[in-house]
């Protein structure tokens, strides 16, 4: 009995274990779980080409994601770009308006530093003397100004020019006539020279002294009585020496003119004025606007600027012509001789004096 029990349940046994394998062949060509792999006991043909399907899905998902991937990269590179540029001009058109305005502050500050040292005005007075020199029409101008104003303007004596003149007059190899150019007259020659060079050097850095000045005068006087009795009146260029000599001391006297100075402080206060009458007086002293250094000042500057330039503009209407440059200076040094040609002795010596 327990024998026949053995045999069913090996029998059983084997039956399931058969059943098994017949299940996982129908089982395993379907798949194998979730994860697709088909064709495991099936046609090697059918295989491939399931391999290639699913391939080839794939690779269209990778294709499909990276197309919009790239399209998304572009389109951000788009918007940077674009706002990259809009956010650079915005940049410029900001550098461009500070600059615009660095630069009108700047020539604002040129403007203001122009006025208050003098060039500005002086620069109109320029164009001014150009279109009227005989300051006639511009003495006419009945602009008011006070006497208080104009003992205020801190005044200079425009002097450079005439330094250099008596400079180059002076010199060796100048203008100097033959009849006072041998060695005659080489002391009295080179004490002229030594004043007059001092007086150049001082002219270069502020102003001619009177001290200088004189030192001039003195030399000029020496050398001219020494000619006097040396030189006959019929010598050959006795009269072109004699008119040199007169000029040297014309010359020296308008270097300094203290005069001027007692003039200012004898304006009488409750007379009023015009620039008309200042123009006419800085005419005829050689004068120039020096360099404001108190506020009072640079008020009076800013308030004269504006009349200076209607004066100019009504004298001498439309753009004004480029002013003449003596380069060499021997349009002064000939303008110099003429002018002092039939100047009397006696009147600079009585000048001189009164200094």
């Amino acid at each position: 009995m327990r024998y026949r029990l053995m045999v069913v349940l090996s029998l059983a046994m084997a039956l399931h274990a058969t059943a098994d394998r017949a299940g996982a062949q129908r089982y395993y060509p379907r798949g194998y779980g979730a994860y697709g792999m088909a064709g495991w006991g099936g046609d090697p043909a059918a295989a491939f080409m399931t391999g290639l399907g699913s391939y080839a899905r794939s690779a269209g998902v990778y294709q499909l994601d990276r197309a919009k991937a790239n399209a998304i990269n572009t389109d951000t590179a788009i918007k940077w770009n674009k706002a990259l540029r809009e956010r650079q001009r915005a940049l410029r058109e900001e550098q461009k308006k500070r600059s615009a305005e660095q630069e009108k502050e700047r020539r604002q500050q040129e403007s203001r530093t122009r006025l208050e040292s003098g060039a500005a005005l002086n620069d109109l007075l320029d164009q001014i003397f150009d279109a009227d020199p005989g300051v006639a029409k511009v003495g006419r101008s009945s602009a008011p100004i006070s006497p208080a104003a104009i003992r205020e303007i801190p005044f200079e004596w425009n002097s450079e020019a005439l330094s250099a003149c008596l400079d180059e007059l002076t010199s060796t190899g100048s203008a100097i006539p033959d009849i006072l150019s041998g060695p005659k007259y080489v002391q009295e020659r080179n004490a002229v020279r030594s004043a007059v060079a001092r007086a150049f050097e001082e002219d270069s850095h502020g102003e001619v002294s009177l001290e200088t000045r004189k030192t001039i005068h003195d030399a000029v006087s020496h050398l001219r009585a020494k000619f006097l009795k040396e030189e006959a009146e019929y010598n050959p260029g006795y009269h072109e020496g004699l008119n040199y000599l007169t000029t040297l001391a014309a010359v020296n006297r308008m270097l300094n003119d203290p005069s001027m100075k007692q003039l200012l402080a004898e304006l009488q206060q409750g007379k009023e004025r015009t620039v008309g009458d200042l123009i006419t007086f800085m005419n005829a002293y050689n004068l120039r606007f020096g360099p404001a250094e108190s506020d009072r000042q640079r008020e009076i500057y800013a308030r004269l600027e504006p009349t200076l330039v209607a004066i100019r503009d009504e004298i001498s209407p439309g753009a004004a012509q480029a002013p003449q440059l003596d380069r060499s200076g021997a349009n002064l040094r000939s303008a110099a001789k003429s002018a002092f040609r039939g100047m009397n002795w006696s009147d600079i010596e009585a000048h001189s004096k009164a200094q």
